[in-house]
């Protein structure tokens, strides 16, 4: 590939892990003015007709009756489970925590799996789970007594990763006959029947005090963020390997970090420091492990960012 190229597909990855890793504080500041509820549907209902227009343009969005029930019930998974609790755990926690638990949802992938006797676990991608597991614990338990940050915010966090987790290793069949656009199209659709009616319930009072900023916000949520980083990642997944695009994945936590330091004004506490690091460590030795054979399911999914 000639350079000129490489530099367009490393700058639309690079973009993706960035409007990845900015919308954590997105969501943070959002939800000082939209509902929570109000929030996931306006962003899903941006998505979804973005997604929409582009798949009825392509002719991409037929499938079988089959594989619509199979998408409405994960979608329950994520993005209906994994939103809320990433959602409630954002309010309650510093952006920097969200994103390196996040991070974690491949190891915990691999651990369903092994459980389900999917895959096997190598010593290189037991010591990486060892290391993220220590990591995000250094993050939760040092890091509450942080300002901002809390217990019970972070567990919600892990009650996504969970959700996530799930989904992908449940999505198996459903991947070998369906395309990505396909996939994310649905799985948005079918939430709205879920966030649609939970925004009735936290009324219309609040759009008085919408500002152009949040505006702003939620279209960033959910026109880059749930769709446009889904493009430039795949771009990207076009000219690169799964396995390239995954381990840029552990950029996401680090630009989070450092946009609280820059825009928020965080501190840069050792806890924080030590437990981004040793996660990302342990997360990438599990990613890079060519010693474990071909995995049987789609880890690409977990891998690579869900759209935050």
């Amino acid at each position: 590939m000639k350079p000129a190229s490489m530099v367009r597909v490393y700058a639309a990855l690079i973009t993706a892990m960035a409007i990845w890793g900015l919308s954590f504080l997105a969501i943070k500041h959002a939800i000082e003015v939209v509902p929570i509820f109000s929030l996931l549907f306006a962003r899903f209902l941006l998505a979804t007709i973005l997604l929409g227009i582009l798949g009825l343009a392509r002719g991409a969005l037929r499938l079988p009756k089959r594989d619509v029930l199979v998408l409405a019930g994960l979608a329950m998974l994520s993005p209906v489970g994994y939103f809320l609790f990433e959602t409630y755990g954002v309010a309650m926690t510093r952006p920097s925590h969200v994103s390196v638990i996040i991070a974690v949802i491949p190891i915990v992938v691999y651990l369903i799996a092994f459980a389900r006797r999917q895959e096997r676990i190598t010593w290189r991608r037991s010591i990486g789970i060892v290391l993220a597991c220590a990591g995000v614990s250094i993050m939760v338990g040092w890091g509450t007594s942080e300002a901002g940050a809390t217990w019970t915010g972070d567990l919600l966090v892990l009650g996504a990763v969970l959700c996530a987790a799930s989904r992908t290793t449940l999505i198996k069949d459903a991947l070998r006959r369906i395309t990505p656009l396909q996939l994310t199209f649905y799985q948005f659709f079918f939430s709205l029947f879920v966030f649609g009616p939970l925004a009735l319930t936290d009324g219309f009072a609040w759009t008085s005090q919408l500002t152009a900023w949040t505006v702003a916000e939620v279209l960033f949520l959910g026109i880059l963020c749930s769709a446009g980083a889904f493009f430039f990642m795949h771009y990207a997944l076009a000219h690169l390997s799964a396995t390239q695009v995954a381990v840029s994945a552990n950029l996401v936590p680090v630009i989070t970090l450092i946009a609280e330091i820059a825009i928020l004004g965080a501190g840069l506490t050792v806890p924080k420091i030590l437990g981004t690091l040793i996660t990302l460590a342990g997360v990438l030795l599990t990613q890079v492990d060519r010693s474990a054979r071909t995995p049987r399911i789609d880890y690409d999914a977990a891998v690579l960012p869900k759209s935050p």
